[in-house]
């Protein structure tokens, strides 16, 4: 975000809503949902006006501050197939490929420099207990001539992450950017449509009357006959919701080798761990590493408390020069903590918040928001506007299934024992050690066992 609003140095600064205002369609949330909403209802039909607040700055949230895959939802495929069946996920996931298409040409067309990198995204074994993780998905995907997985050996999946890999899938449609910059790109073709964009506008309140909701915020309000709350982790302030979603952070750095590599990473790139690590060049020469699942949050807060600096970056740098041992070394630039909405089934979904007629949501990205928001905007666009076309009677706007998780503390307190014993087995799995049974037993426990 810092590096994207550099360019908007004679941007005025942004002032909050202060007054009472209407509109057809009020979303709250700046980031690529609200903002993708925003623009796929004033392209359905410029005439409908559209108010969007933002607590912060746009993109401030996960939208600017994720690692910059764009990717779509093939390798999901076997969770797409539980939830909808063989051919409504087939559908999702190619609608998720030409998601991916739609933002190259949304960013040519309008001037967009998201910094778009053509080097794939290669999902790659770190240790033998990650070996063939995508088995079942490539075999499922086998079925589709167009899917777009290609198998590597151990020699190329090598040359292509930059470490030591023992073989890897590699799907060359995925692309990496620069979050931040498609942001506050997406906010000002928003407004160029007419969109009536307020940052610095929490929403404080949500009450129904006369057949249209208001929005309160600190100075002002928006009556409207829609309203979409594009919030996505922070949406387990809905105790229907939160049962589904778990809160969790992923722990960024950026660094900058202090020697030219001999052979860096080519592409995007992630294991097969269950909270895993992820690396990818940057346009600029530096590179970006993360891990997974390294943060937990409690409660209705726990969303805003993990947004943050990293608080252990030396053991992030640790992990790096473990995982990609070239960037050992390497002069750290910057990190930072993101929150991530995990849904029990790992796929978004969409729907209207019970009590509340009118008023829509969207979540459960799952650390894989980019180009599935496109996909999010569309049905969220067709649910304000009480339209049944696209996806907006899909699975896609059906809650995962099951009992849920439990509540606090429970959920908090297992989610810590679980996530320890999980990392406790990730630094065994990587040593190549043994296991030890109470571990190995805690670590198997899986929010995915609460689905029905």
């Amino acid at each position: 975000m810092a590096d994207a609003l550099i360019e908007e140095h004679d941007r005025s600064d942004p002032e909050p809503l202060r007054s009472h205002v209407r509109a057809d369609v009020c979303i709250v949330g700046g980031g690529f949902t609200g903002l993708w909403t925003a623009i796929e209802l004033k392209t359905r039909d410029p005439r409908i006006d559209v108010t969007l607040i933002e607590a912060g700055l746009c993109g401030c949230g996960a939208s600017g501050t994720n690692a910059g895959m764009l990717m779509n939802l093939w390798p999901k495929l076997p969770s797409l197939v539980s939830a909808g069946g063989k051919d409504e996920a087939v559908d999702v996931a190619r609608a998720s490929v030409e998601a991916i298409e739609h933002i190259r040409r949304f960013c040519a067309e309008h001037g967009i420099d998201a910094q778009i990198q053509s080097n794939g995204w290669l999902w790659a074994s770190n240790n033998s207990s990650q070996d063939g993780a995508w088995r079942d998905t490539l075999a499922m995907a086998a079925d589709y001539s167009d899917n777009p997985f290609i198998e590597l050996d151990e020699e190329e999946a090598t040359r292509l992450a930059g470490a030591p890999a023992r073989g890897g899938v590699l799907d060359p449609t995925c692309v990496g950017l620069h979050p931040a910059r498609l942001a506050r790109g997406l906010m000002r073709n928003a407004e160029s449509l007419g969109v009536h964009v307020h940052e610095h506008t929490p929403m404080t309140g949500l009450r129904r009357e006369h057949a249209a909701t208001t929005v309160t915020t600190t100075f002002g309000s928006v009556r409207a006959g829609s309203v979409v709350l594009a919030i996505n982790a922070w949406c387990n302030q809905f105790p229907e919701l939160r049962s589904h979603l778990v809160t969790t952070a992923s722990d960024n750095l950026v660094v900058r080798p202090r020697h030219p590599l001999k052979n860096g990473p080519l592409a995007n790139v992630s294991d097969s761990g269950r909270l895993l690590d992820y690396w990818r060049p940057l346009s600029n020469g530096d590179l970006l590493f993360g891990k997974a699942g390294l943060g937990l949050g409690w409660g209705v807060r726990g969303t805003s408390t993990l947004f943050r600096a990293a608080p252990r970056p030396e053991r992030l740098l640790a992990q790096m020069a473990r995982t990609v041992p070239d960037l050992r070394g390497a002069e750290l630039l910057s990190s930072w903590r993101a929150p991530v909405e995990y849904s029990l089934s790992s796929l978004p979904f969409f729907g209207e918040i019970t009590g509340f007629p009118g008023v829509y949501f969207g979540t459960g990205y799952s650390g894989d928001g980019i180009g599935p928001s496109v996909i999010g905007a569309q049905i969220l666009a067709g649910l304000a506007t009480r339209s049944t076309d696209g996806m907006t009677t899909s699975f896609l706007t059906r809650a995962p299934s099951g009992r849920g998780l439990p509540p606090e503390p429970f959920r908090y307190l297992g989610g810590q024992l679980v996530k320890t014993a999980m990392l406790r087995r990730d630094r065994k799995q990587d040593q190549e050690a043994r296991i030890d049974r109470p571990t190995s037993l805690i670590a198997r426990i899986d929010p995915t066992s609460f689905l029905g």
